[in-house]
């Protein structure tokens, strides 16, 4: 199977993984596929603007946050390699991005067009799976998110991030995390490895 760059490659073997997306259906997408180099603090979307891309991350690290009207930003998520850093409510919606997006490193990505989820990918079939797959992991981590910000403690908000994001603790500044658990970041540098050692 010939693909149009290297990056490519990644990505359709993550889409197969996940959905078995065919090679017909990825022939028909792969013209709306187009890998970029970004640096780190790079802004992929901005709050309030419209979405015209997905990023598939080839390699680096993103973040998703809020920012108050006070001009706090309040991190709601990481994402890293394999995954796709994006605003589904915003297309499914049709408003526009309630949340940013910002690299934490520089990243390899495969911008992907936000016309693909508008069309169904041209009535693409392994599209559609892959864009229904998405939206039960968003579902998902979001309820999750939920539970955890009002059922748990400081503490164990902590050791779940711990566990939930064990590939990236080194690669997150301390005061994103804190912002993630909605936690003091000088209480997170003091408490941390006790919460750690209690578990």
């Amino acid at each position: 199977m010939q693909f149009k760059y290297p990056e490519h490659r990644t990505v359709y073997d993550v889409f197969h993984q996940q959905v078995g997306f065919t090679e017909d259906d990825w022939n028909l997408i792969e013209p709306h596929l187009k890998p970029i180099s970004v640096p780190a603090k790079h802004c992929l979307q901005a709050i309030g603007e419209p979405i015209y891309y997905h990023y598939f991350i080839v390699s680096g690290l993103v973040r998703w946050f809020y920012i108050t009207p006070e001009g706090k930003e309040l991190n709601k998520g990481f994402y890293g390699e394999n995954y796709i850093a994006g605003n589904l409510t915003a297309i499914i919606l049709n408003e526009h991005s309630r949340f940013a997006i910002e690299t934490l490193e520089p990243c390899r990505l495969v911008a992907i067009s936000a016309d693909l989820a508008e069309t169904g990918g041209g009535h693409c079939d392994s599209w559609e799976r892959l864009f229904t797959h998405s939206c039960k992991m968003l579902l998902a981590r979001n309820e999750r998110r939920e539970a955890e910000l009002l059922t748990l403690s400081p503490a164990e908000r902590y050791r779940q991030f711990v566990k939930n994001f064990a590939d990236y603790l080194d690669r997150i500044p301390q005061y994103h995390i804190a912002s993630y658990l909605g936690i003091n970041p000088v209480s997170l540098s003091k408490f941390k490895h006790q919460w750690l050692a209690d578990s």
